[in-house]
């Protein structure tokens, strides 16, 4: 996530990144037919590539098992980080579990690496408990019981580790869960960044099934935008800047789910936060890059430019770093937060009614 130094911590750097949306390898059977849909292609693609990413884990795995002291922590690192960039957190898991069990010649950066891999597949398996409790262990300076004693984690790694359990506990629906986790590490961090933190996520939570915070301005085009005019529509609230790139890797994304749901009263707002860049920036000087953005990727819903007071709509929402988003019912309730490819169609779909 990039930070946007507005209220509250912030977490520099894109989690691990996201990978981008490479083609799998063409097998003539797709080439002697049409697909059915971009959804399929998609799909297909997507698929392939998981196949590609696994064969390159089993390569990795390979490798390890035949190293040793510095030649296998890079190893393992490199193991791990692909794992979590690809999102196989459950193939990585017995790996992950072995240097858990038996790690003490492991660097603390491969140690890290496990912990989070561990801790996710926990919560993909739907394990979501157990994964809160590794979770509050590895923030800790000891290991839960039965795996070795391990340094405790650096501040910028324990924000990094928590940030995506946290995004995988919403993902899955578990804000309470989340919520009561967050509650705890504030509670007991002794690092201000880390309770800063814990009451910034908190913050966003608490906009869970309440009314959205009422937003108005003039979009781009200069006309006037009101949120409280959709009511009765669903309404995803995009934050984004032209400067995170993360961002344009998504919109293909949020467009395909906006034009296949429009029909059905889906609406998408976008919020650019460009003038929030390096402690404030003039809406003059920052417009010709938002203007740019929204052309060269072709983003079809209005946008506006947060600003101050009033038109402070990423403090009205909590949103500290980007990329987020909020989905909002057709009660104006929110109901989502920080959907991705894993889920955005899931819950798109759920709030329109199936």
């Amino acid at each position: 996530m990039k930070s946007l130094g507005l209220h509250g911590p912030v977490i520099a750097g894109c989690l691990f990144g996201s990978l981008a949306n490479a083609p799998a390898l063409a097998q003539p059977e797709h080439r002697a037919k049409a697909p059915a849909s971009i959804e399929q292609i998609d799909r297909e693609f997507e698929s392939g590539l998981a196949a590609l990413e696994r064969q390159r884990l089993e390569r990795l795995a390979a490798l390890v098992a035949a190293q040793a002291g510095p030649e296998a922590n890079a190893a393992y690192e490199a193991y791990f980080q692909r794992a979590l960039a690809a999102r196989l957190y459950r193939d990585a898991e017995p790996i992950a579990e072995r240097i858990l069990r038996q790690g003490q010649s492991a660097s603390p950066q491969v140690v890290y690496l496990a912990e989070a891999v561990d801790i996710l597949a926990k919560v993909e398996r739907g394990d979501f408990r157990p994964a809160v409790e590794s979770l509050k262990a590895a923030l800790q300076a000891g290991k839960a019981e039965g795996r070795p004693a391990a340094p405790a984690l650096p501040v910028a790694t324990r924000l990094d580790l928590l940030e995506l359990v946290f995004q995988k506990l919403v993902e899955h629906d578990q804000f309470a869960l989340a919520r009561g986790a967050l509650e705890v590490v504030g509670r007991n961090a002794e690092q201000p960044a880390v309770r800063d933190y814990a009451t910034a996520r908190l913050r966003r939570l608490d906009r869970i099934g309440k009314p959205a915070p009422g937003l108005a301005g003039t979009d781009l085009d200069g006309k006037t935008v009101r949120l409280g005019d959709l009511r009765g529509q669903v309404v995803l609230l995009i934050f984004w800047a032209s400067w995170c790139m993360p961002n344009a890797q998504e919109v293909e994304q949020f467009e395909r789910v906006y034009a296949s749901h429009r029909d059905r009263g889906l609406r998408v707002l976008g919020i650019n936060l460009d003038t929030a860049q390096d402690g404030g920036q003039p809406v003059e000087t920052v417009l010709p890059n938002i203007r740019r953005f929204v052309l060269d990727h072709n983003i079809p819903w209005p946008t506006l430019i947060n600003g101050d007071g009033a038109r402070d709509y990423a403090k009205a929402y909590g949103i500290t770093d980007i990329p987020a988003n909020v989905l909002i019912g057709r009660d104006g309730t929110v109901i989502g937060l920080d959907l991705d490819r894993s889920n955005l169609r899931r819950e798109v779909e759920q709030a329109l009614g199936g």
